[in-house]
């Protein structure tokens, strides 16, 4: 099989006299929430100001992760009722356990604790299809890249599906996400070409048949925009297998992803949903091939077209002189050995059938390294299941992939001279020249057919949505970017577009799955009064009482809360007015209760915290019998330093066991879990010795408040867990 010789003449860059525009980050928007499960939250940023014009590139990232503390728990423990869970959290059905698959993706759980009695083996076979793990990758159309998993490609459920390769001679056993998988060898016994009269006609070609705008597995970046050219793109391509994935309602989804989905909040954060966009992709693979694919461009400037007599055949019949017979090209090569791909991109211009030899290599290898080719793709919000409040994330993620494609639309870009058309990669705009026109800007030339200064109108962004009025919201564009101006076409479409302020599919969840939304939705923005007056102080709710009581608050208005002798507050001991027009704590989670009775104790005794009653005496406690109380930093007799509560101190203490207190940052307190600084403390707290940073005496403190004050930050070191006019 021959290779097309493929050259590229004249591409001399023409000056440009537009001023570059250097790319520019705009300020990062709020953290999301903090996850539960990987104890980290996002934040993100967008463009201000895309490259152009041959200006630099932003740098960085447009997002940034942080550890933090969370306010819920990891999601992941939730029951599974009669189905089985896996140790990452996933649902399988009983009728996998112990059926001899690893059905559990991470640790096989489920074929645990089998023996000969339970179980019951459903194959004898495991080995899957070459690179069929291929089948179960995301896909980032910005990018044009595969990326992590979202189906698990090794889950069988429980079939024992088999298809023999006659290439291999083997069979081989499908797993249960993949409905049709054909092993057929499709290979185009000669190269096929596609001729363009431009790089704007190739351009405008691409995006009229790409699924979002345009192509990634085209040569977008590598055409030289800035100068007119006729494109020769010649291809062919290897097909091993072909493969249908079935439809969501049967795929296993892989763990890594299902536990991505289970930590998206049900409240819309766009940083949190992009954030899953990148690492699992915008689309899934419904159906494609394995194999593998070969492009190769050639750009003739049309100057330099007319001053040579160079034919472009599959082999070459007449030679023009060239300094160097090694000519490079532009490919895009898919799938095969790595090796033989560099060789693809450079062409002999005086041994043509080395050129054939070296793709025969490439196309041979394609049997070891296939790629998915032919695809075809599925949003990836249709994977949304098997999760918690699983048709509002669903919304969200068909909301947030919107969001996310929206991004780099060239409605971001300043417009080309001449007509020409912005092409948004990454966050750097590039112009498509018409014919006749160049530079970085399009700025030189005239473009052929048309009259001289002539500029076409196009639509600036949407701007956002507006508020609601009369249940109905819009946004707006305008047809500014250019303005069309000298019998130049105007923008084709709507200036605005309305919508509900409540989403059809967003009022039907409110129905099915009202328990997400307590989550999601706002109270309304008021700032209630308190209710009736009990002997002259405000009732708040559950014995809590209030005061000052007034009919009207003003933002920043206090009102102080407590709880009658005999019970204990549970909560904030103050509210405040906030400028969101609602009391802040809410005083819907403060109240009373009554005071925690202790053990009763023997008249007469009055045991200390790591003390408990005896008969006639108090006794020491064993370390293990304390409960949870203030932790300190100590050196014990066996030289290794840790944490231990204070009871714990004074149980080895009473014991007769020797420590020494040491300053805090002498321990780790990395796992140190946060707990509520709104209780109040009572006298009856256990009395220590505590010597303040800003002081020249110890001074005595209860431990409630030696805890208060580590709660709220404050340094300090406790010198002995007796008060100070004991030492």
């Amino acid at each position: 099989m021959s290779l097309f010789l493929l050259v590229e003449l004249g591409c001399n860059s023409v000056l440009s006299d537009s001023h570059p525009v250097n790319c520019r980050w705009g300020l990062y928007g709020e953290w999301s929430e903090c996850d539960g499960c990987t104890k980290t939250q996002v934040r993100t940023r967008t463009v201000e100001v895309f490259a152009q014009y041959q200006g630099s590139p932003c740098s960085g990232e447009a997002s940034q992760s942080q550890q933090c503390v969370p306010e819920k728990g990891c999601p992941l423990g939730t029951g599974c009722g009669e189905r089985f869970r896996c140790s990452a959290g996933q649902c399988v059905s009983l009728s996998l356990v112990c059926n001899g698959d690893q059905d559990c993706e991470e640790g096989g759980t489920d074929e645990r604790h089998c023996d000969a009695d339970n179980s019951h083996y459903v194959c004898d076979l495991d080995k899957t299809p070459p690179n069929s793990d291929h089948t179960g990758k995301g896909y980032d159309v910005l990018t044009g890249k595969f990326r992590s998993g979202v189906i698990n490609t090794l889950s069988f459920g429980g079939q024992c599906r088999k298809v023999f390769s006659g290439d291999h001679k083997t069979f081989y056993r499908l797993p249960q996400s993949i409905l049709r998988y054909t092993f057929q060898v499709v290979v185009e016994n000669d190269f096929t070409d596609e001729a363009y009269e431009s790089s704007w006609s190739y351009m405008k070609h691409i995006q009229d048949n790409a699924l979002w705008g345009h192509d990634r597995r085209t040569f977008h970046t590598e055409l030289n925009k800035d100068k007119s050219h006729r494109l020769l793109i010649i291809k062919n391509q290897v097909e091993l297998a072909q493969f249908q994935n079935t439809v969501p309602q049967y795929v296993t989804l892989a763990e890594g992803f299902w536990k991505a989905l289970s930590s998206l909040p049900t409240t819309y954060s766009y940083p949190a949903y992009r954030s899953l966009l990148q690492t699992y992709g915008t689309h899934y693979l419904s159906e494609g091939a394995l194999g593998g694919q070969y492009q190769a461009l050639l750009e003739f400037d049309n100057e330099a077209l007319k001053e040579t007599n160079t034919e472009y055949q599959r082999c070459v019949t007449k030679k023009k002189q060239y300094n160097n017979n090694k000519l490079p090209i532009k490919t895009n090569v898919i799938g095969g050995d790595t090796s033989f791909i560099a060789g693809l991109s450079v062409l002999d211009l005086e041994n043509p059938e080395a050129n054939g030899q070296m793709y025969d290599k490439w196309a041979r290898s394609v049997k070891d390294f296939p790629q998915v080719i032919n695809m075809k793709l599925r949003p990836l919000y249709e994977l949304v299941k098997e999760v918690q409040c699983v048709g509002l994330k669903k919304l969200h993620l068909k909301r947030a992939t919107e969001e996310y494609l929206a991004e780099e639309h060239p409605c971001h870009c300043r417009p080309c001279h001449n007509n020409g058309q912005p092409l948004l990669t990454g966050t750097e705009c590039k112009c498509v020249c018409r014919p006749g026109t160049s530079g970085p800007a399009c700025e030189s030339g005239t473009v052929i057919g048309e009259q001289p200064g002539v500029i076409h109108g196009s639509w600036s962004c949407w701007s956002s949505w507006g508020s609601c009025s009369q249940s109905q919201m819009s946004r707006s564009r305008t047809c500014t970017n250019p303005a069309p101006r000298r019998g130049g076409l105007h923008c084709v479409g709507l200036p605005t577009e309305h919508t509900s302020c409540e989403e059809p599919d967003l009022q039907h969840l409110q129905m099915m799955e009202p328990q997400c939304f307590a989550l999601s939705i706002s109270p309304p923005k008021t700032c209630r009064a308190p209710p009736a007056l009990r002997n002259g102080f405000v009732l708040v709710m559950n014995d809590v009482t209030g005061t000052p009581w007034k009919v009207i608050y003003q933002i920043g208005d206090r009102v102080s809360l407590s709880c009658p002798a005999w019970m204990m507050r549970e909560g904030m001991a103050e509210i405040i007015c906030s400028s969101s027009l609602q009391w802040s704590p809410s005083p819907d989670s403060i109240r009373c209760r009554e005071v925690p009775k202790g053990p009763t104790t023997p008249l007469g005794l009055n045991c200390k915290l790591w003390e408990t009653p005896g008969k006639s005496q108090c006794v020491c406690k064993l370390p293990y019998q304390c409960q949870p109380s203030l932790q300190l930093c100590a050196t014990l007799h066996t030289g290794r330093t840790s944490k231990l509560g204070m009871c714990q101190l004074g149980a080895l203490q009473c014991l007769g066991r020797s420590f020494k207190l040491v300053k805090d940052s002498d321990c780790d307190w990395s796992d140190q879990g946060l707990t509520s600084c709104q209780e109040e403390c009572f006298d009856t707290s256990v009395q220590l010795c505590v010597k303040l940073p800003d002081s020249a005496f110890a001074v005595t403190m209860s431990e409630c408040e030696v805890g208060a004050r580590r709660c709220q930050g404050e340094q300090f070191d406790v010198v002995s867990i007796k008060a100070c006019s004991a030492l």
